[in-house]
């Protein structure tokens, strides 16, 4: 990364300090032991036929699946984790990275003294056979009880002790979302506990830590509405790559190519995602670490 120019790097420190986030895993499934603090909850125990079950995949994550039915008045399936321990001060909102079937699911989180029928809940959207990574702002999680709607009581993140997912589309049939991990978004603040395993931008080591750096910042900020801003962070990452002898000559290739296709458009949203393909491209050329 040394052969990166400085001037490149600060316009890259300058665009990601705008929007001081950070993020933590409140959720992943590597180890099997995980599983054990989550749990089924369907419409069985409302009288529903409704079935699931979850298992740990070969690649260490969660896979939910089952079949939704909608007779006996049912039509919901659901997984949850345990109460436990999170620490989520300042949290702006989650980041699911899952790969779906298609179909529009829950994510729930429960909060200490709610009764266990209750939960605020968000939706997200899934690609069918496809991972992607969707962020829920904080702002549209909605208290809920068997289904109803309480929008004047806003969740407080700090009060979360429960994460879990929940399909209630009332489309019957098989469904199957499976779950590589959930993150917490936070905003840094003077009160903050200052994270001293964040790397400063200069001193990351090699291309695969500054792109990892760049989508876990664009991300959320797409998210947030501002695909431009997230493009910016993307279109720079993609110009120190091809400054960087380390980054080989296929993935050149592909950042070239995703550079001059992005200038064709006028679309923030099309050039954040002409360009993130493109560097998820690199990240399976390059070596593993």
């Amino acid at each position: 990364m040394n052969c990166i120019p400085t001037i490149i790097l600060t316009l890259l420190a300058i665009l990601v300090t705008s929007y001081p986030l950070r993020s933590q895993t409140i959720a992943s499934f590597e180890n099997p032991s995980d599983l054990r603090n989550w749990g089924v909850v369907n419409d069985s125990v409302m009288g529903g036929i409704s079935t699931s079950r979850f298992e740990q995949t070969a690649d260490g994550n969660l896979l939910f699946q089952g079949v939704l039915s909608l007779e006996n008045n049912g039509g919901f399936v659901s997984i949850r984790s345990r109460p436990g321990s999170f620490d989520l001060q300042n949290v702006e909102g989650f980041t699911i990275k899952a790969r779906g079937d298609g179909r529009t699911y829950y994510l729930d989180l429960r909060v200490s003294g709610q009764t266990t029928s209750g939960s605020f809940r968000a939706a997200f959207p899934t690609e069918k056979n496809t991972w992607t990574e969707a962020f829920v702002p904080t702002s549209k999680f909605v208290r809920q009880s068997f289904g109803r709607p309480f929008p004047d009581i806003p969740l407080n993140p700090s009060d979360v002790n429960s994460i879990g997912f929940t399909l209630s589309d009332k489309n019957p049939g098989p469904f199957k979302l499976e779950i590589e991990y959930v993150r917490a978004t936070s905003s840094d603040s003077p009160d903050s506990v200052v994270d001293s395993s964040r790397t400063p931008i200069s001193q990351m080591e090699g291309p695969r830590a500054l792109i990892e750096f760049a989508i876990s910042r664009g991300v959320p900020i797409f998210n947030q509405g501002n695909p431009d801003a997230c493009a910016a962070i993307y279109e720079i990452t993609c110009r120190s790559l091809l400054e960087s002898k380390a980054v080989p000559e296929p993935a050149r290739t592909a950042l070239l190519r995703a550079l001059n296709e992005s200038i064709l458009t006028t679309s923030g949203t099309r050039k954040a995602w002409i360009l993130r393909y493109a560097l998820d491209e690199v990240l399976e050329l390059l070596p593993e670490r």
